[in-house]
């Protein structure tokens, strides 16, 4: 009995798409997926005898030769017939998937799809496939639809299940749709065990963080599910209630009020930190203590995704992210906890009123502390201050000017509270080491700055003189132009210009202005580029925001690896610029030197020179 010869015709057209798509040629190394934080394919086991070139592809997947396991399953398919053809069609489905050709992947997927019947198993592994593919290729909505699809095949094995549930939850998250998401992550909660509880708990925990109270209300008012109006009230009942007590007897008094709720059964270590991340009980961990409410819970993922990824690239010890909520003495209470549970070092707090409240109730014995921001008058040994903001720039610009031999100072910046605090730091540092002020002035961004600049360089700058311009991309051309006007030789120094990590689209009328920013920005191929690349991989859609924080993520760590090791002496090339520890516990941070030229960021060694 042969194949029909709809099918052969079929098949051979099949061979050719994924021939064409490079599964021919044979290499002669493991062709390894990079680490992806997708979950991996459901695999599917033949329920025939294997074929020589089956077991020969099986050995090729075991060493890590996914194309070549690919190749061989595919013609060990074009010699059987029944579901002996669709199992092997399905495992080069899957290897081809590894192999990071998802194309082809989708392609065999599809086959597999077009020629079972009603074999729910098959179905399910196929359309996990596909949705693997699509994904690698961007196509989330098609994505979602297979993977809800997987959802309704009453066959779909629990693992499975729970896997799917998983990644719809990470699509919907990203789409902005948490309340799906949320529920998605509940209603797997039961479908799991053991270690895979504890880490759907601590995403649920994330994503409850990342709300406001006002939007966990309205979502209690519109969950229709009983578990996840539970998981709402008690993330409220958290926020209202840091202490630990305090927060248990409320917990109590809920449950009693709303007895026809079933029980979540939290651990205890769950119920005291129900809105924050559990904590990984390795010994030895770094913990980050960051803030996760509104717009700092993206900017704080990428920071914790950067020394996860330090981590991860150094085999050093573990992260443990640990999420306040906005409130300074749940802080404290986490800071005190993270203690208990063992964490040797913590990166963080990053606002003000949380470095207070940690300062307040962190004694001399306890684990060191690196500081995200600064807060007046904290100063305790061992707690360091590596600052995120743009003030770093600024102050470089004051120090590295004047030791270069500039003394005079033009200073032009927008009517914003930004503006004002970036100059204000500037004139701090510029003044401390004996610079002039020759002159200030204020523009409004979006206007002509030409009657400024007339204003602001009223007397003619000297040799030794600079003007110090605060701007962004955005109003960067009209403030350059404006002063070229005026003076086309005068330097012009400003702080942070990339801060977007991008040039504005005409950069042309920027040539000759000179900046610091970190050589994750400027450099970006020659700054850890392995990191780069895994975090591409973690955040696959980080803002410009988030990429920087995540260069903030990769030093921090290493720092603080330096301070478990005892070790303040020199300094580190980190992503974020050079860092090295000063007496007074700050952590300082040169950044690198940039001009633009033609509209291209060029690189410089240093502050060029008066008259350079």
């Amino acid at each position: 009995m042969t194949t029909p010869a709809t099918l052969k015709a079929s098949f051979r057209l099949l061979m050719t798409l994924a021939l064409a798509t490079g599964l021919s040629a044979c290499a002669s190394m493991p062709h390894k997926a990079p680490p992806s934080s997708n979950p991996p394919p459901v695999e599917t086991t033949t329920a025939v005898s294997q074929t020589p070139l089956a077991e020969r592809a099986d050995q090729l997947m075991i060493t890590g030769h996914y194309q070549e396991a690919a190749k061989d399953y595919i013609h060990a398919a074009a010699a059987v017939r029944g579901r002996a053809q669709l199992d092997y069609l399905m495992k080069a489905a899957q290897a081809s998937l590894k192999g990071q050709k998802p194309q082809v992947a989708i392609l065999l997927a599809n086959e597999v799809l077009r020629l079972q019947h009603d074999n729910a198993s098959l179905r399910g592994a196929a359309l996990w496939v596909r949705a693997q593919g699509l994904m690698d290729q961007g196509q989330t909505p098609s994505a979602k639809g297979n993977l809800e699809e997987i959802l309704t095949i009453t066959g779909t094995p629990q693992e499975v299940r729970a896997r799917a549930m998983g990644t719809l939850a990470t699509l919907y998250t990203q789409e902005g749709h948490e309340l799906t998401a949320l529920n998605f992550l509940i209603e797997r909660d039961g479908l799991l065990s053991g270690d895979a509880i504890a880490e759907n708990h601590r995403r649920i925990h994330a994503l409850l963080d990342q709300q406001s109270v006002a939007k966990l209300q309205n979502w209690q008012g519109r969950s229709g599910n009983p578990l996840v109006q539970e998981w709402i009230a008690l993330a409220l009942i958290t926020r209202q209630n840091p202490d630990p007590q305090q927060r248990q007897t409320a917990i109590r008094a809920w449950l009693a009020a709303h007895p026809g709720h079933p029980p979540i059964n939290f651990s205890d270590d769950d119920t005291t930190v129900a809105g924050a991340s559990a904590l990984n009980r390795a010994p030895g961990g770094i913990c980050a203590l960051l803030p996760s409410g509104g717009s700092y819970g993206p900017l704080s993922q990428a920071i914790a995704a950067g020394m996860e990824t330090a981590a991860q690239l150094r085999s050093g010890p573990a992260v443990r992210v640990l999420r306040s909520t906005g409130n300074p003495s749940y802080t404290a209470v986490l800071f005190e906890r993270g203690i208990r549970e063992g964490c040797k070092i913590f990166v963080g707090p990053w606002l003000p009123q949380d470095i207070n409240a940690v300062a307040a109730v962190r004694k001399p014995s306890d684990p060191p502390v690196i500081a995200l921001g600064t807060a007046s008058d904290v100063r305790q040994p061992g707690l360091y201050t590596l600052s995120l903001s743009r003030d770093v720039a600024a102050r470089q610009i004051a120090t590295q000017s004047y030791a270069a031999g500039y003394r005079h100072a033009y200073v032009l910046y927008p009517q914003d509270s930004s503006g004002a605090a970036i100059q204000a730091d500037f004139i701090t540092a510029w003044k401390h080491l004996g610079g002039d002020v020759s002159g200030v002035t204020t523009y409004l961004p979006g206007r002509s700055l030409t009657s400024k600049v007339q204003q602001l360089l009223s007397v003619s700058p000297g040799r030794h003189s600079f003007i110090f311009l605060v701007t962004d991309a955005k109003n960067a051309n009209s403030a350059v132009t404006a002063i070229r006007l005026i003076n086309p030789t005068v330097p012009v120094f400003s702080p942070a210009l990339l801060h977007g990590a991008v040039l504005p689209s005409d950069a042309q009328g920027l040539s000759g202005i000179e900046s610091v920013d970190m050589p994750w920005i400027i450099n970006p191929g020659q700054s850890w580029p392995q990191a780069s690349l895994l975090l591409r991989t973690n955040l696959p859609n980080a803002s410009d925001a988030q990429w920087r924080m995540a260069a903030f993520g990769l030093d921090a760590y290493r720092m603080a690896e330096r301070v478990l090791d005892q070790d303040m002496t020199g300094s580190l090339n980190g992503a974020t610029g050079v860092l090295r520890f000063a007496a007074d516990g700050r952590i300082v941070r040169d950044m690198e030197w940039m001009e633009v030229e033609n509209g291209q960021v060029v690189p410089l060694s240093g502050v060029p020179g008066p008259g350079a």
